[in-house]
């Protein structure tokens, strides 16, 4: 069932100009963010102001104005402006308000504002900005007034505020001030040096009686006398500070109050009713006879020990420092957010979690540079938070045996097409929100990237959703249905496919996650393999719940880095590999068939196989290979003698060949056991050698004859063309394992011989 919002557009003299109807969902007392709403007016005098994406006109002819209101991420004040179809001009504006559905309008939404402007503050008391400003009015913006309303109604409301400036007015700061007043000469008590110097000076005299004391010094004395006196004041530059800021709120408090006046007395009776109870305790806390004393400020001592340390002033301070600084603190692009009253939800959310994991970074890391001089330009207090816009911070971890540089960005952009070994991704570019990258101290970030030592994790805060289910889909969902929603724009893996689009675009990617506004207990992680990393997931993360998540997302933080730290991992040996096998050209190709595999499953690929090759003496002597299954290679320094290279003692294959037989032949041999052995001159006399041995030692391996399965047993060897054998003297030269991909080079099949 629908129902209607109608809002009336007013002239100067409060007369309707034109009635707008809302068509929405039942019950509709606001728009809500994400909603779609049909509009008509009711006169055709005039028109609706399109707002791109926000505001559309029905292209279909009507004789009054039809259309369509799609706040999307939008909330907060939607301002409308009803315009004289005939001359353009605007002659009314009023405002919706757009509400958020996935956040809690009065705790949830207004906790996340106050966190993002508590941490502004933060940040604008770091700075080594002068000691003293001057008051110098700025001009209230539209969306400047909006900011300052959200926060004065938490500062004002709280209970904090309100202890704060009870304490004062209890226990104020007060000091020693000197007064000067003038007095009856017979009334004077105690005299000082200042005071003595009048009784000599001073005018308007009269004798001093025969007997007194002082008649025999001097005749006359002055009838009146100035004097220093020192009491106690409250009139202090802190409590003028304090004075100062509590009309400032009352007096923006009054410009709220005009402007909704304006507008109607019927717009926002909540609202007005809401700001008039504060400006009434406002009023009664400046009727205070202490605030009676106080006189108004010239400067702001904000180097006051008082205003930083004490009691009740501290938070006063900080309360002045959300609503004058930190309102008019600026997003660097940041005009679509507040524009008008209206903010876009989903950046604020995106901004709200910065600061948090800025928070748990800087208590993991410790920080190269204050975050304050990256995040603030102190010069014209506009903080360097723009989409697009990369934000590294640097820092250092310490812990584990393995120091790891460390880097935190917001808005990374990742270079497209960039050749191995450079960072970046190898397909299109791409943009996470927030990216924490670990790396071995010692190392260029650059050099890390190529040698695949760096570790990237991302993160991207995702608004839109609310539940694990929206974000990555259900167990057992429908593939058919999902792809016919897939046709329809309406992906709900989508999230969890970008998730993936960034592990597996962006080089050294070891996780990628969604941070989203949920109430989920648990996280979501999916891990590639065994180990925490590589991995995908999901952590609920919501403004203003006292298990807000980062209990969660911190340790999962830790463990990150405990990850990386572990030499051990098996993520650790496979970047090792990943970085020894492509950091060299591709190896030759091989279009003949080899192995597949052995007894313990999948062979190695042809680059990791290797194959030996020696000399045999004759008949004979292959004779006496194939009975003993052995064959010995010589040691010592003499010609032919081997080093136990790796490709050497962990060989696969064995190719031996006598005399005639280097173009063509030889003999094939598959390697047994687990390594080769020492063997004396005396073990192969006991296993029959034939001939003289004439070495002490021997180095011994075992092997069979291929299988007749083998595909290796299809071919004979032309050692012409196989690289890394000598044929000088015709006898080859062993030194290190030939991998297949170069052996197969040498392959020719027997049935062509």
């Amino acid at each position: 069932m629908s129902s209607e919002l109608s809002i009336n557009f007013k002239s100067g003299s409060r007369e309707p100009l034109a009635r707008m109807t809302v068509f929405g969902e039942a019950g509709i007392t606001s728009l809500t963010e994400n909603g779609r709403y049909e509009y008509e007016l009711d006169s055709p005098r005039f028109s609706l102001k399109e707002v791109p994406r926000v505001i559309t006109h029905s292209r279909i002819h009507h004789d009054n104005e039809r259309g369509r209101i799609e706040p999307g991420n939008y909330v907060g004040l939607l301002k409308l402006e009803l315009l004289d179809k005939e001359t353009g001009v605007t002659v009314s504006t009023t405002h919706i308000d757009i509400r958020s559905t996935k956040l809690g309008y009065e705790d949830e939404y207004r906790s996340m504002l106050e966190n993002i402007a508590d941490r502004c503050a933060d940040f604008l008391l770091q700075l080594e900005s002068p000691v003293e400003q001057p008051l110098i009015p700025d001009g209230l913006t539209e969306a400047t007034l909006a900011q300052r309303l959200y926060f004065l109604k938490s500062l004002l409301g709280g209970e904090d505020f309100q202890q704060a400036i009870q304490r004062i007015v209890t226990m104020p700061n007060t000091q020693w001030r000197e007064e000067f007043r003038t007095i009856d000469v017979h009334r004077s008590r105690r005299l000082g040096r200042y005071e003595v110097r009048q009784l000599a000076s001073a005018g308007r005299r009269m004798e001093v009686p025969a007997g007194h004391p002082l008649r025999d010094t001097m005749e006359t004395i002055p009838k009146r006398i100035e004097i220093r006196d020192k009491r106690d004041t409250v009139d202090t530059p802190e409590n003028r500070f304090v004075k100062h800021t509590l009309i400032l709120f009352f007096q923006t408090l009054e410009d709220l109050i005009a402007r909704l006046t304006a507008q109607g007395d019927e717009m926002y009776p909540g609202l007005r009713s809401e700001i008039t109870m504060l400006l009434e305790d406002l009023e009664e806390t400046l009727s205070h006879d202490m605030f009676k004393q106080v006189s108004q400020p010239e400067l702001l001592p904000l180097n006051s020990p008082v205003l930083q340390r004490k009691e009740g002033y501290r938070q006063v301070l900080r309360a002045w420092m959300l609503f004058e600084l930190a309102a008019r603190l600026s997003w660097d692009g940041g005009d679509d957010v507040y524009e008008g009253g209206k903010r876009d939800v989903a950046a604020l959310y995106e901004y709200w979690v910065f600061f948090k994991l800025l928070d748990l970074v800087s208590g993991l890391f410790e920080l190269k540079k204050t975050p304050v001089e990256n995040l603030i330009n102190d010069k014209d207090l506009v903080l360097k938070l723009k989409a697009g816009k990369q934000l590294p911070i640097e820092g250092i971890y310490r812990g584990a045996g393995r120091p790891l540089s460390v880097e935190f960005s917001y808005n990374r952009t990742f270079g497209g097409k960039k050749d191995y070994p450079a960072g970046g991704s190898w397909s299109r570019q791409m943009r996470p929100d927030y990216t924490l990258s670990l790396w071995p101290d010692g190392f260029t970030q650059d050099e890390a990237e190529e040698q695949e030592l760096i570790t990237h994790v991302h993160f991207d805060a995702k608004y839109k959703v609310d539940s694990l289910t929206k974000l990555f889909g259900g167990e057992n969902e429908n593939l058919d249905e999902e792809k016919a929603a897939q046709r329809a724009g309406n992906y709900k893996r989508g999230d969890l496919l970008k998730m993936h689009a960034y592990r597996d675009a962006i080089r050294r990617s070891a996780g990628a996650y969604v941070l989203y506004p949920g109430n989920e207990k648990e996280q979501m992680p999916f891990r590639g393999f065994h180990e925490l990393l590589p991995g995908l997931g999901a952590f609920p993360l919501r403004p203003n719940n006292p298990d807000d998540g980062s209990v969660a997302l911190e340790r999962f933080l830790k463990e990150v880095v405990a990850h990386v730290c572990n030499r051990a991992t098996q993520r650790e040996q496979q970047t090792y590999h990943t970085y020894r096998i492509h950091k060299d050209d591709p190896p030759d190709a091989v279009r003949e068939a080899v192995p597949e595999r052995d007894e313990s499953g999948r062979m190695a690929p042809a680059k990791e196989i290797f194959v030996i090759h020696g000399w045999h003496n004759g008949d004979e002597n292959l004779a006496w290979v194939l009975k003993s299954g052995l064959y010995n290679f010589r040691t010592g320094e003499r010609r032919g003698s081997l080093r136990l290279h790796h490709s050497v003692s962990g060989a696969s294959y064995l190719l031996l060949h006598g005399a005639g037989e280097f173009r063509s032949g030889g003999t094939l041999f598959k390697i047994t056991g687990e390594g080769p052995r020492i063997f004396s001159k005396e073990d192969l006399i006991k296993n029959d050698y034939p001939g003289n041995p004439s070495q002490y030692c021997y180095l011994m391996f075992d092997v069979e004859p291929l299988d007749r399965c083998d595909p290796l047993a299809a071919y004979d060897w032309d050692l012409k063309k196989i690289e890394g054998i000598d044929d000088r003297r015709g006898s080859p030269v062993p030194k290190k394992g030939i991998p297949l991909n170069t052996f197969m080079k040498g392959a020719v099949p027997k049935k062509e011989r």
